[in-house]
């Protein structure tokens, strides 16, 4: 009895013991054999997590034979959120209006000022909010404060004129500099801005705006989503900016459009899932070079590739898949190194990083390489690559070059239909390849439409192009 009882003390001493462990460091390790990939997920002082974000990483290819690419995705997926009142997350916005001359046609700012009103009315006590309008010039009417008076707002934004050009940077910058003055750690910090031209005052080059948006977000951590009206704004630019932003870009091809989309946006960052992202990937930069991140701006840093993603709110999934050129051949294994951190804003902003090790091995069998596909990697090759085809016509038809942008449509819907031999057709490659159909249509009819009709199908076609990259439901 006595030997059962020292057993009995033992074996529950050892137990406090693996648990007392389990408080100071959760370890997930979690192998893939096509992807041959272990990862690691660390919590400081918590024996069980339940993070809102999962994050994962896995090769084409764990082999490598004679190829020439290699691919790389990761996967970033956050928890949907009950809808349940009083758990929004505290906003601070910064809305900004274009008002010059032609939003008064077809009654653009009053639909803005409709949608403006549903974000006052969607606004709690906690919200910091601030209006600014452009023209030739830039104006803050109202400066960034918590909510107290709705009417009060509501009679600033219903005494908003039309008039003069279009100084997008101007308005926007002001925009930056109000929700700054108010950042809240663990809020949603964002810029909304609206526009229905091209910028024609204050700074309208494409990449000197980009820059600008890049360098402010990396530095304070604002955001910026972004709202085109009717078929006369640039399109290319109000994408980069949301990109650069690390926000959200928006068509809106009819202005009775604009307070749902507007209402889509603010519904969207509801919950914040995790706040200041990023995903770091080391490399084996001996034997290979970046030739591009599929759908997320990047730098590089020698051989580690940042991406920087900021918020990432509930329900979110992004998917990024990386290509590397091969320019040395290899006869050891290679590996990545890969973590992702985010801010848990549900256990008060804790920093929560998970990291992840995938490694390519060479081989002298053709039959091994085959084998060693990952479908759902393939998959994600396959979309991303034909969405690239897809923008190169999309360029091509900018220049007016109508049958080379139809013959990169139809290269695009070829490699489709050859890569389908061997992967099955996910949801995803569906759309894409609906996607060049429909482009591809449009086009056959290009040199007969009217300016106004090839501004709409250009616009479409890029927003369709840009929510399948972005695996949006807009």
């Amino acid at each position: 009895m006595g030997k059962l009882l020292k057993k009995d003390i033992s074996l529950i001493l050892l137990l406090i013991i693996v648990l007392s462990s389990v408080v100071f460091l959760a370890v997930t390790v979690n192998s893939t054999q096509n992807g041959n990939s272990i990862s690691i997920k660390e919590n400081v002082n918590k024996a069980i997590t339940d993070d809102p974000i999962t994050f994962s990483s896995e090769l084409n290819n764990r082999y490598y034979f004679d190829n020439s690419n290699v691919y790389l995705n990761l996967d970033i997926q956050s928890k949907d959120k009950p809808d349940q009142k009083g758990e929004r997350t505290p906003l601070n916005i910064s809305i900004v209006i274009d008002k010059s001359g032609s939003m008064a046609e077809k009654n653009k700012l009053v639909y803005v000022k409709k949608a403006v009103e549903h974000i006052i009315n969607e606004l709690e006590k906690d919200d910091y909010i601030s209006i600014v309008t452009y023209d030739d010039n830039e104006e803050v009417i109202l400066r960034s404060g918590r909510v107290e008076d709705k009417s009060s707002i509501k009679r600033i934004v219903s005494e908003i004129k039309s008039g003069g050009y279009t100084n997008l940077s101007g308005g926007m910058l002001k925009g930056f500099n109000e929700v700054e003055s108010t950042y809240r750690r663990g809020y949603v910090n964002r810029v909304l801005l609206l526009s229905d031209g091209l910028a024609n005052r204050g700074i309208s080059s494409r990449s000197e705006i980009a820059e600008l948006v890049r360098e402010r977000s990396r530095r304070f951590g604002v955001t910026v989503s972004t709202f085109g009206v009717g078929n006369d704004f640039n399109e290319n630019l109000m994408a980069d900016i949301a990109d650069y932003g690390k926000g959200n870009y928006y068509y809106i091809k009819n202005p009775e459009e604009i307070p749902k989309i507007f209402a889509t946006e603010l519904n969207g960052v509801k919950y914040l899932a995790g706040q200041d992202s990023k995903i770091r990937i080391k490399f084996p930069s001996d034997y290979l070079t970046v030739n591009k991140v599929f759908g997320y701006p990047y730098e590089i840093f020698g051989d580690e590739i940042m991406i920087d993603l900021k918020d990432i709110f509930a329900g979110q999934q992004k998917t990024i898949l990386i290509k590397f050129d091969i320019k040395k051949k290899f006869t050891e294994r290679i590996k990545f190194g890969t973590e992702f951190e985010y801010n848990n804003p549900e256990e008060n902003l804790e920093k929560v990083t998970s990291t992840a090790v995938n490694i390519i091995e060479p081989s002298n069998s053709e039959k091994d390489y085959q084998k060693g596909f990952t479908e759902r990697v393939q998959q994600n090759v396959v979309v991303f690559e034909a969405n690239e085809i897809m923008e190169q016509a999309l360029k091509e038809a900018d220049k007016g070059n109508y049958e080379e942008a139809m013959k990169k449509v139809k290269e695009g819907k070829e490699y489709i239909k050859e890569q389908k031999k061997d992967v099955n057709a996910s949801p995803e490659i569906e759309r894409q390849e609906g996607s060049l159909d429909n482009y591809g249509k449009e086009l056959e009819s290009a040199e007969s439409k009217s300016e106004e009709d090839l501004k709409e199908m250009q616009k479409s076609g890029k927003y369709e192009n840009y929510n399948a990259r972005k695996n949006n439901n807009q």
